[in-house]
């Protein structure tokens, strides 16, 4: 059996050469690479996201399991998968340029080929896919939430991504920007560290990593850097909201405080934190096994 072979059928193990002996992956092959991946993430955790986004939405819903119940009622389970055609044309791009970005950038500073970065080499990659990836993930976020945000309307009114885009304008699909960057620079910034030092605790003196340690380092900082960022996820959310009236970033942020106190900017945290948690764990061990098949060629 070949180690390529070997790296798809063996129940434990997902092989990590050594730095030195790996096959480089062009950067394009890298971004095929997580926008694949990402797609897959996507499509498992896709519910969570809707309770999640609805919840941070409107004042109306006093618990996930409430915000779930009655989406179900209103729309039936069906309503629960809302948006996610559209939102997995945009996952393409964004997991792609967010995964190779960081992969790339931690080759790039990795000047000694050893494949071990310190910690701040770690948050310069992780902080420049997080910025990179805004680029991509700002349209498709404000495309999102317009959709999953419209279970209360009657069907005549809702309206379709295409029309969202229409309505919203170039300039439109980059409103709230600065909560975005906000939220994905921090959250790039701590996740891709986590994830590497737990991922690494998992190999063995063989540096073979099981993929069970992959999956459990994907959900454990996802879950963390989620949790970090909710703050600035829930004045992101408000802001894309159709109808929103703030001024700006610090307007939004103002008016959720005094309306609900600092509570308020974690609401839906709970629900993040679950969606982000199978979703990188998910996503994160597509990703490393297509690495790893791509890398034994």
């Amino acid at each position: 059996m070949t180690t390529a072979t070997a790296t798809f059928l063996a129940p434990a193990a997902v092989e990590r050469k050594a730095a030195a002996s790996k096959k480089k992956i062009p950067l394009a092959a890298k971004l095929v690479v997580g926008g694949f991946a990402g797609i897959f993430g996507v499509s498992v955790t896709f519910p969570i996201d809707i309770v999640k986004t609805n919840l941070q939405s409107s004042s109306a819903f006093t618990s996930p399991l409430h915000c779930f119940r009655t989406l179900v009622a209103q729309d039936g389970f069906r309503g629960l998968f809302r948006g996610l055609p559209p939102t997995l044309v945009g996952v393409i791009p964004e997991k792609a340029i967010k995964l190779a970005v960081n992969d790339y950038l931690r080759e790039t500073l990795d000047t000694e080929g050893t494949g071990v970065l310190p910690l701040y080499k770690q948050v310069l990659a992780g902080g420049g896919a997080g910025l990179c990836q805004v680029v991509a993930t700002n349209p498709l976020e404000i495309v999102k939430i317009r959709l999953q945000t419209q279970n209360h309307l009657p069907a005549a009114e809702r309206q379709s991504a295409t029309q969202v885009v229409q309505e919203l304008g170039l300039r439109g699909l980059y409103k709230g920007t600065t909560a975005c960057l906000l939220r994905d620079i921090p959250y790039a910034v701590i996740f891709f560290p986590m994830y590497a030092t737990i991922r690494d605790l998992g190999t063995d003196k063989d540096g073979h990593v099981s993929m069970a340690s992959v999956v459990f380092a994907g959900c454990t900082a996802g879950a963390t850097a989620a949790g970090f960022v909710t703050p600035a996820d829930v004045i992101k959310t408000k802001r894309q909201m159709r109808g929103a009236r703030y001024k700006g970033t610090i307007d939004c942020f103002q008016q959720v405080v005094a309306s609900g106190g600092v509570a308020a900017l974690f609401k839906g945290a709970g629900p993040r934190m679950m969606v982000q948690a199978p979703l990188f764990g998910i996503t994160l061990l597509a990703f490393e096994v297509q690495k790893a098949y791509m890398e034994s060629q």
